[in-house]
């Protein structure tokens, strides 16, 4: 690999950044049923582009083991629970984004009917069971769910040729919350949006960049 001479003055920008959501396993079939062939082309993944607060703070707390008069601090070894991912975005002509995003939620609850998985889309009558106080319990339910409702979500940083540089994973996500929509006749710019995600998971990696022959 041949060395990658930086200059001093190359520095990222706040509005380089483009989100890829792999859609999750139980949207797709919403996406399927409800979507027109013209608003929503392809089930597998979604792209959009956000800004707004994309790197959470890290933290891996000390611990401090008294000794005599002093303390010895030492690592807890243990990440503190990250904060939800918020991120701003400018509402499509189409209203692609701000539907994919509701029709995600409408899986967690659904509108009509208040419950989760309205369309019977997770099936968990054949995972394990254990007794639990007396009561059949399936083993693994909530982890089983999981995975039909959330995805991976990446988040690239891209440099001033519009090329990915850095990769920011946000692992087994899913949305909390979609902002409302102001509209007025007397405000004529852009409709921007605020959306909130969960995530378990937070990893960061350098994408390595191959020269062109």
């Amino acid at each position: 690999m041949s060395d990658y001479i930086q200059s001093p003055f190359n520095k990222v920008r706040k509005d380089k950044f483009i989100m890829v959501i792999p859609v999750p396993k139980g949207l797709k079939g919403m996406i399927r049923k409800f979507a027109h062939n013209d608003l929503y082309a392809d089930p597998d993944t979604f792209t959009m582009s956000v800004y707004g607060v994309i790197a959470p703070a890290i933290k891996v707390p000390s611990i401090d083991n008294k000794y005599a008069g002093q303390s010895v601090k030492v690592s807890s070894h243990s990440r503190l629970t990250y904060p939800t991912l918020t991120v701003n975005f400018t509402v499509d002509n189409r209203f692609n984004n701000y539907w994919f995003i509701y029709k995600w939620l409408d899986i967690l609850n659904d509108d009509k009917k208040s419950i989760y998985d309205s369309n019977d889309i997770v099936d968990v009558t054949n995972l394990p069971s254990k007794l639990v106080n007396g009561a059949d319990v399936h083993v693994g339910t909530y982890s089983k769910q999981l995975q039909y409702y959330s995805t991976d979500i990446s988040i690239f940083a891209l440099d001033e040729y519009e090329k990915r540089v850095a990769e920011f994973v946000y692992t087994g996500a899913f949305p909390s919350t979609l902002g409302g929509i102001d509209l007025s006749y007397r405000d004529g710019s852009e409709i921007d949006i605020t959306a909130e995600f969960e995530y378990s998971q937070f990893a960061v990696s350098l994408i390595e960049q191959v020269d062109s022959i």
